[in-house]
This record gives structure tokens, sequence and C-alpha cells, in this order.
């Protein structure tokens, strides 16, 4: 191609506002101008505000950088990419597991005609409840109350003699915990709202404070076990 002829295409291709966007262009006339001003020593501010001006409207913002003390291969060099910061730890961030045993255990107690995606649901909205009411993990306060609810033992009651002798005996763990949410359910039928989820959840909360009919249930079940503790060993 002759060189008139490539010089024409140039004016035109460089005239082309749909091929180069403007900033291209204003770019590739003020790299001579950076250049030259960037490895002179007698840069006066003037010179060096309408730089930083011209690369403002390029490239964003050159609050970082330093056109006194920087380079041209400094400035117009790629950036660093920014350090990859460790993963914090997920005792920390309070995320519940996704499976617990607890909440396993709470859901199959509130299953009804085999309906598991109902009861599940009806646990993470309790949840959800517990939460915006105590601005506080909605997980560890559900396992205190169903603990703090949980008897210890219960009275088993039997006729002997032509008389009714009632018979303390111990729970296991899982005996326990089931007679604790079979007690905040039943309490909680006694709670405001419309929803399951918010009645167990305001009597989640009722039995953290400890004003809970399944506390005084519990307390109860105690008290009558101590009081016929003489019967413990009989069968």
């Amino acid at each position: 191609m002759r060189p008139a002829t490539f010089n024409a295409s140039t004016r035109l291709f460089l005239s082309c506002p749909q091929r180069i966007p403007p900033s291209i262009v204003a770019l590739r006339h003020a790299l001579p101008v950076l250049a030259r001003r960037a490895n002179s020593t007698t840069a006066d501010e003037q010179t060096l505000n309408q730089s930083a001006g011209l690369l403002d409207s390029l490239i964003g913002s050159s609050s970082s950088l330093d056109l006194s003390t920087s380079s041209l291969p400094d400035i117009l060099s790629s950036p660093t990419p920014p350090t990859q910061t460790s993963t914090p730890d997920a005792s920390q961030m309070l995320i519940p597991p996704a499976s617990d045993p607890l909440l396993h255990f709470l859901a199959s107690s509130l299953l009804n005609h085999g309906k598991r995606a109902r009861a599940e649901r009806i646990v993470t909205r309790t949840l959800l409840y517990i939460q915006p009411l105590t601005r506080a993990p909605p997980l560890p306060i559900l396992r205190h109350a169903l603990i703090t609810a949980s008897p210890a033992v219960k009275c088993i009651s039997q006729k002997r003699s032509g008389k009714n002798v009632v018979r303390p005996a111990a729970l296991t763990e899982k005996q326990r915990i089931r007679a604790g949410i079979n007690a905040v359910l039943a309490a909680s039928k006694n709670k405001s709202g419309k929803r399951v989820e918010e009645r167990l959840a305001r009597e989640i909360i009722a039995v953290v404070n400890g004003d809970s009919k399944a506390i005084a249930d519990k307390e109860l079940a105690h008290k009558q076990a101590m009081v016929n503790r003489g019967n413990a060993l009989v069968k």
C-alpha cells in the first residue's frame, strides 16, 4: 500500500467514532505529553494538575497515583491484583450446620400425616421468628429452651394391693428431649399468633425467660418424684 493511501486510511480510521472510543484517542494524544513531562525535572504544578485531570477522565480516579514521584512505566503498568484474604472461621460466622440432630428431632415431633417437608418448614420459620424477637442466634436459644424444659424423671402409676403406687423412673437423654419438646408444644397452644411457628417461637422465648408452663410441669414432676422416691425400687 502506498504511503498516501495508508495515511488517508489511518485518518479515516481514527476519525470514525464507531471504531475507536474517544478515550483511546485522547490517551493516544496524551501519551507523548506524559512521556515528556514524566521525565522532566522542571514540571510545574499546573502541568501535574492537568495530567491528573486527564487521567481522571480516562481511568476514573488518580488519587492513588503520585505524579511527582511516579514515572510513566509505573503509571501505565497494570495494577497489582488484590491479595486474597484468609477465609473466616466457620465457628465465628454463627451459621447453623446443614443438618442438626436437634432440629431433625423437633421436625419429627411436628410431623403430621408423613408431611416432613411441612414440619421442616415450621422449624425453619420458628428460627426466623426467634432471631428478630431476640436479636441473637436462634439455634443456641432453641437448644437451651428444650434442655431447660426437659425433665430428668417421670412418674409411673402402678396398682398394687388395691391401691395406686407412684414410682419414679429416670429418663434417658432421648426420652428427656422428647418430653421437653412435647411440653413446649403443648404450652405453645396457649400463646398468641396465627401460625404454629410464631406460637412456638414465643413459647421458646418464654422458656428461656423462665415464665413458661413447661417449666412448671417439669418442677411438678420432680417434686412428685421426690415425694415418692421410696417406691423407686418397687417393680
